[in-house]
C-alpha cells in the first residue's frame, strides 16, 4: 500500500455493547487488579464502515470485577476505500488500525469513568495501551 495516501474518515457512531460491574466481588484489600484489553475489527463493504470492537475486563484474583465492550464505527470516504485496495482486497494497514483502536479505547476509558462515578471502581484508571505492540498485521477484507 502507498503510505503517502490520506485516508479520510469520520467517527460516526459508538455503541456500548456490554457494561457490567460486579461490585460484590470487589475487595479493596485483595491486592493487584489485572486489566485485559482486546480489540477486533470488522468491515461493512456496502457502507464503507469499519468497526473497532474494544473490550476491557478488570480481574482481581480469579474474580471478574468489571466487563465492558464498546463498538466504534468509522465511516470511510469511498475514495479512501479505493486507495486501500490491493489485488482486489481492501487492506487496512497497521498504522490505520492503531489509529482506530486508540480512538475507540480512549472513548471506552471515558465511558468507564462516567459509568463508575460514585462506585469504588472510579478509582481504577485504565493505563494507556500501546496498540502498536498488539496490532502487528493488516486487516484484509
Amino acid at each position: 500500500m502507498n503510505t503517502d495516501i490520506e485516508i479520510i474518515y469520520k467517527y460516526c457512531k459508538i455503541e456500548l455493547e456490554q457494561f457490567a460491574i460486579l461490585e460484590d466481588t470487589y475487595q479493596s484489600d485483595m491486592g493487584d487488579t489485572q486489566i485485559q484489553t482486546g480489540v477486533q475489527f470488522s468491515y461493512d463493504q456496502d457502507q464503507h464502515i469499519i468497526c473497532c470492537d474494544t473490550s476491557v475486563i478488570l480481574i482481581q484474583g480469579d474474580k471478574t470485577l468489571l466487563k465492558t465492550q464498546l463498538k466504534s464505527y468509522f465511516d470511510l470516504q469511498p475514495e479512501s476505500v479505493e486507495a486501500l485496495k490491493e489485488d482486489g482486497a481492501i487492506v487496512f494497514d497497521e498504522p490505520l488500525l492503531i489509529q482506530f483502536a486508540s480512538l475507540s479505547y480512549g472513548s471506552l476509558r471515558g465511558v468507564i469513568y462516567a459509568k463508575t462515578l460514585n462506585t469504588p471502581f472510579n478509582n481504577f484508571i485504565l493505563p494507556p495501551v500501546y496498540f502498536s505492540s498488539i496490532i502487528d498485521k493488516p486487516f484484509v477484507v
